[in-house]
């Protein structure tokens, strides 16, 4: 309980300063997290504009069928949860992580858009997007470490 009340204090203190949690080195990773979630925003509004199914548009990808709503929704997870779970983490793998997901987040979409599927013009456009938005991942280079 303790540890969480130190948390919390810490947490409210740089609220009040203006700072975040988010180590100075993550900052244009979690401006990409920012703009990935626009991107996803936005294909996701376009689908539901359109009335579209998701869920049945489907791929065998690696030998199991996927579909479009599943990867939309893995993206997200990683998005929202796994990122910035790494970024605070702040480890030396935490970037090599985040990469791993993202080309495998970056490859699914990517499926879909070859694929022989018919998209509108403006779902098509903002699933490229995203797709454009993830092939451009921000290279993050932690600081040597003080001795």
């Amino acid at each position: 309980m303790s540890r969480f009340l130190r948390a919390l204090f810490q947490a409210l203190r740089l609220t009040l300063r203006g700072e975040s949690l988010t180590p100075p080195h993550y900052r244009p990773l979690e401006n990409w997290i920012a703009a990935g979630l626009d991107r996803l925003d936005r294909a996701e509004a376009q689908a539901a504009a359109e009335t579209l199914d998701l869920a049945a548009l489907q791929l065998k990808l690696d030998g199991r069928p996927t579909s479009l709503e599943r990867s939309l929704q893995m993206i997200r997870h990683n998005l929202v949860d796994e990122y910035p779970r790494l970024i605070r983490l702040d480890d030396p793998f935490s970037m090599t992580v985040v990469q791993s997901s993202n080309l495998n987040d970056q490859y699914r979409i990517g499926r879909f858009l070859a694929a022989e599927i018919r998209f509108s013009a403006e779902l098509e456009a903002a699933l490229a997007a995203l797709n454009d938005h993830l092939l451009n991942l921000p290279q993050i280079e932690r600081p040597a470490p003080e001795t």
